[in-house]
């Protein structure tokens, strides 16, 4: 039996993990997708409320799911329990290759892109030192315990938001905006086709939402507290992406911005000056250092609950003795981390596993229907308001963007699928090694 992790994470904490996890680079490349497809600043806005409102959803039904299955590891755990082993292993698998791996190091490279020129550095190869230097000294805070990563996070999480205040107070009492207010919808704007596509950034912006799942294990009362905590940190990104995209409008008209690789410089510069734009790239390396610390703080609890349950490799499912973290996890998922910001091939492998995270995450709210059914008994210190209602529309919605990146892209989707499908292979392997020591040493499985 894996040794029992330190409970010292309450509900401020983990609702500012989330926060971490989701506010990241994407709030100041994203907006300018979303106000092409969405075409009039009414479809904008709306769009951002309702991946908000769909993030929220999937918020409160894996908070049930969490105080059904109060441990660490997220969807691994939550699909296993629901539809067997061999799913919530895929979950796992591709979550270690590609998802947390990956969106560190793509983090890490923006991070060094944003931080160089602000040191002086010409050097071609320093944004990559600068986004190598920041995976290990992230993953050397979190070694240290769970308290330094708590705390690190936490302090970087209240920055960001501290320092968004500043880039909402511009947009929200400065009048140095362009003149038109919300401009009336341009031609070809809000079909429901292209409201469809304006979600997908939109949802790629807000993901990140089930982040606290991961470190359930490591909360205090986390059957009640872990609902409440991704409900809080959900609804604090939401208020914040509507006010950073309301500002961004009263800086520029919505087809300005469709056509503006960097709002968020172009809407501090025409809202408060040259002084305003000077802050902006500390502004985003910030954002992005705090999605890296929650990538590199909840990514290992996944990879420890598979290896406890004798379904990964063994060593990741060991508590350091002193410190009580996955130090084994941790440094392996550094290693990949780095190996792919070295080789760059991160972007792509991303792109390739896009469909497979919604689709896992889609299966994973699905869930709470399934469970509900199969065990109806089963105490649950929080529920999803409205019942099934709410998952219900969350599966729907996220289908329909399922489909649209099925039309849109087929082949992107079906790679992501192949890389998930090794897990297959893969599960089998580490499936018949648990049942071989299991016959070979019943006296040690049995404890």
């Amino acid at each position: 039996m894996a040794a029992s992790r330190a409970r010292g994470l309450g509900v401020v904490d983990a609702s500012l993990i989330v926060v971490g996890s989701i506010v990241g680079a994407g709030i100041f490349f994203v907006s300018p997708s979303v106000a092409e497809h969405a075409g009039s600043p009414v479809a904008f806005i709306g769009s951002w409320l309702a991946g908000g409102l769909i993030a929220l959803g999937g918020a409160l039904s894996n908070g049930e799911l969490g105080g059904l299955f109060p441990r660490s590891g997220g969807e691994y755990v939550y699909l296993r329990e629901a539809y067997g082993p061999l799913f919530g292993f895929l979950s796992g698998w591709m979550s270690f290759w590609i998802g947390f791996p990956g969106s560190i190091a793509v983090l890490a490279s923006g991070l060094g892109t944003t931080v160089a020129p602000m040191l002086g550095l010409s050097s071609a190869h320093a944004p990559v030192a600068i986004g190598a230097a920041a995976i290990v000294a992230l993953t050397a805070i979190n070694a240290w315990g769970l308290q330094p990563g708590k705390w690190t996070q936490n302090t970087l999480s209240s920055a960001k938001l501290l320092a968004f205040a500043g880039l909402l107070a511009l947009g929200l009492l400065f009048r140095h905006g362009h003149d038109g207010g919300f401009l009336p919808a341009t031609p070809g704007g809000s079909s429901a086709r292209g409201l469809a596509q304006s979600l997908v950034p939109v949802m790629f912006a807000y993901s990140g939402w089930n982040a606290a799942t991961y470190v359930s294990g490591e909360m205090r009362d986390a059957s009640r507290s872990l609902g409440r905590a991704l409900a809080l940190g959900t609804g604090l990104c939401i208020v914040l992406y509507l006010l950073v995209n309301v500002a961004y409008l009263r800086a520029m008209p919505i087809a300005e911005l469709a056509a503006t690789p960097d709002p968020a410089r172009v809407a501090a510069t025409r809202l408060g000056g040259a002084s305003a734009a000077a802050v902006l790239s500390p502004l985003i390396a910030l954002c992005v250092l705090s999605s890296m610390q929650a990538s590199v703080l909840v990514g290992p609890r996944i990879y420890h609950a598979m290896a406890a349950d004798g379904l990964f490799f063994a060593p990741l499912g060991r508590l350091h003795a002193t410190t009580r973290v996955p130090l084994a996890a941790l440094l392996l998922q550094s290693a990949v981390a780095l190996a792919q910001l070295l080789t760059g091939s991160f972007e792509q492998l991303l792109t390739f596993a896009t469909f497979a995270i919604v689709a896992f995450s889609t299966l994973t709210v699905a869930a709470v229907v399934v469970l509900r059914v199969r065990r109806p008994e089963a105490p649950r210190a929080f529920r999803v308001p409205g019942g099934v209602i709410v998952p219900c529309l969350f599966v729907g919605v996220n289908a329909w963007v399922l489909w649209n990146v099925l039309a849109s892209g087929a082949r992107a989707a079906y790679v992501g699928l192949a890389i998930v499908a090794t897990g297959v292979p893969a599960y089998a392997a580490f499936a018949a090694y648990a049942a071989y020591r299991k016959r070979a040493r019943p006296e040690e499985t049995a404890r």
